[in-house]
């Protein structure tokens, strides 16, 4: 990656200022050949003069870069912190391998470009050190092992929407329970005066959940 992680981090902090387009509306293929990246050393290095892009794999991981940068500059990130942090991987090469090119491996195995918007969000809460890097480490796993509905769930429990588990599918609360995102409480109703009853279970964000929506979701 001793090419690569120069070509992404100039693409991510330097080469985007001009708006990317809708990638998700136009697609990949249209945006290459108006020449809206020609600019972005990541484009020329992935593409490269033998249009490797033309590959499905390495199509995906272009297509989950520009996802990822312009997620990456678009809402607010601290300009100090982020000259600092740039700053600090123009000086240390081995820093800038071990976390760049942990992104790149992260979007190489990434399939829904929601996910890569997620990811963006997450970095620049490490870049604003709202969480260090081993919780960088762990938010990203956690992106990676959840489905696309869970964000929806983890967002209406966080606005209190979702209290309980009545009228709703467990199973997606199981598995945000797992991963420490979601705290339950079981609950008996009484249905009537006779013994029948019916167990939900209450539901809440942990601290750790709370956290990862401010900083996956949120941010």
């Amino acid at each position: 990656m001793d090419k690569i992680i120069p070509s992404f981090a100039s693409s991510l902090f330097d080469g985007s200022k001009d708006p990317i387009g809708d990638i998700t509306e136009l697609g990949i293929d249209s945006l290459l050949d108006d020449g809206v990246f020609k600019d972005l050393p990541i484009v020329s290095m992935l593409v490269g003069v033998k249009n490797t892009y033309q590959n499905i794999h390495d199509r995906n991981l272009l297509k989950q870069t520009l996802t990822f940068i312009k997620q990456f500059n678009s809402g607010s990130i601290n300009q100090e912190k982020l000259n600092k942090y740039r700053d600090m991987l123009n000086t240390d090469s081995k820093k800038a391998e071990k976390e760049l090119g942990r992104v790149l491996i992260i979007l190489n195995s990434t399939i829904d470009m929601e996910k890569s918007q997620m990811l963006a969000n997450l970095y620049k809460s490490y870049i604003n050190e709202k969480i260090n890097w081993n919780q960088f480490c762990e938010f990203a796993e956690i992106i990676k092992m959840i489905f696309l509905n869970d964000f929806n769930i983890i967002d209406l429990i966080y606005k209190h929407q979702i209290t309980d588990t009545s009228g709703i599918e467990i199973y997606p609360i199981d598995r945000l329970t797992s991963l420490g995102i979601v705290n339950t409480v079981m609950k008996t109703i009484m249905i009537s005066s006779n013994t029948s009853s019916k167990s939900d279970k209450y539901v809440n964000l942990t601290t750790i959940g709370q956290k990862f929506y401010e900083c996956v979701i949120e941010s």
